[in-house]
C-alpha cells in the first residue's frame, strides 16, 4: 500500500494492476490488484479436485462435523472447518492420464481424480489432548468395541469431564454413526452397531474428545480404517 498526493484530485478505481482509493482520513492510497493466475492450470485443477473430494463427505459425516468443528478454537465452525482441516492434508490428487498434457479447455474432473486418505482425515480438530481409546471390530456380530482405562489426571488441555465420542462410518455406502462413549475420567467399555448396510471391510472408526461445554475439541484419531 502506498500513500500519494495527486494535484488533480482524488483517484479511485482500478488502473492496470493498481487500485486507487480514499480512506476515512481523506488521504489517497493505492494497492496492487494482484497478478491473475492462469485459468484452468494444473495447480487450480488440483485444488478444485481436492475441494470437491472433501465436500463429497459433507452430508454423510455431518453429524460428526457439527460436533467436531464447534468454531472459535482455531478452525471455522462446521463444514468450513472440516474443509480447512482436510483439503490439503487428507486428499491425494493424481493425474488420470499422466502422459497427456494439461488442457485449459478440459474440466478438472476429466484430467484429475482425488482420493481420501481416511487415516489422515479429521472429523474433529481442536486444541484438546486426543483421548486414549482403542477399538476392535467384531465382524460376525457387526459391532465395534471401544475400550479405555480412563485418565487419572487433569491438564490445561485435558479435563476429566471431557466427553469422548466414537465415529463409525462406512466409506462405500456412506453411512455414519456417532456415539458418546463416556467421559475422559472414566473407564470405557462400549459396543456400537455398524451403520445400516455397512460391511466390516469398509469401516473407518475415529475417536475424539470434546469439552463439557462443547466449545473445544481434540483432533480426531483414526483407530480403524479399510486396508
Amino acid at each position: 500500500m502506498a500513500e500519494f498526493v495527486n494535484p488533480v484530485g482524488k483517484i479511485r478505481g482500478k488502473y492496470g494492476n493498481v487500485i486507487g482509493y480514499v480512506r476515512k482520513n481523506g488521504k489517497n492510497y493505492c494497492k496492487s490488484a494482484g497478478l491473475k493466475r492462469k485459468p484452468n492450470g494444473e495447480v487450480q485443477k488440483r485444488q478444485s479436485i481436492a475441494f470437491a473430494t472433501t465436500t463429497e463427505r459433507k452430508r454423510w459425516l455431518m453429524v460428526a462435523i457439527r460436533l467436531g468443528f464447534p468454531g472459535g478454537n482455531g478452525y471455522p465452525e462446521g463444514f468450513n472447518g472440516f474443509v480447512s482441516a482436510n483439503v490439503t492434508n487428507a486428499v491425494e490428487v493424481e493425474r488420470v492420464d499422466p502422459e497427456k498434457p494439461i488442457s485449459v479447455r478440459k474440466k478438472a474432473g476429466r484430467e484429475f481424480r482425488g482420493e481420501i486418505d481416511y487415516r489422515k482425515l479429521r472429523v474433529a480438530a481442536g486444541q484438546l489432548v486426543p483421548p486414549s481409546v482403542s477399538a476392535e471390530v467384531d465382524a460376525e456380530n457387526r459391532k465395534v468395541h471401544f475400550t479405555s482405562p480412563g485418565e487419572q489426571l487433569e491438564l490445561i488441555d485435558c479435563f476429566l469431564d471431557d466427553k469422548i465420542y466414537g465415529v463409525v462410518a462406512g466409506v462405500r455406502n456412506k453411512r455414519c454413526r456417532v456415539v458418546e462413549l463416556g467421559t475422559r475420567g472414566e473407564a470405557i467399555g462400549t459396543s456400537v452397531d455398524f451403520p445400516r448396510n455397512v460391511e466390516a471391510d469398509e469401516l473407518v472408526v475415529y475417536v475424539f474428545a470434546a469439552g463439557a461445554d462443547g466449545k473445544d475439541v481434540s483432533d480426531s484419531v483414526c483407530v480403524c480404517h479399510p486396508e
